[in-house]
């Protein structure tokens, strides 16, 4: 389930740069998802290799909630998942701050 969350906020992260160039604004935005994205990363095992996808189409709001709604499943009273919780209000800010930037 990190997996899927870092292979989303991967992909949110790329459509974000792209779109940082004619939008100074996004530059915020991809520094945020870049920082959430480097925290999911550290809930991995050593060994995981991250199946990174083809970009589908969705909007950077959708794959931010998208990676969201994944962290509803996690077991977060497991002592290894209590870094989860700045995860899933860091998405919650960049979910936020995509929606008022319209991305």
């Amino acid at each position: 389930m990190i997996g899927e969350i870092v292979e989303l906020l991967h992909q949110a992260s790329e459509q974000t740069w792209h779109d940082a160039a004619t939008e100074s604004p996004r530059v915020s935005l991809g520094l945020g998802i870049d920082l959430a994205h480097a925290q999911a990363s550290l809930l991995l095992p050593v060994d995981y290799q991250i199946p990174l996808g083809v970009v589908d189409g969705r909007t950077v709001a959708q794959l931010l909630r998208d990676a969201e709604h994944r962290t509803q499943t996690l077991p977060l009273h497991r002592p290894e998942m209590a870094e989860t919780s700045d995860l899933v209000v860091a998405l919650c800010d960049l979910i936020r701050e995509a929606g008022h930037l319209d991305c």
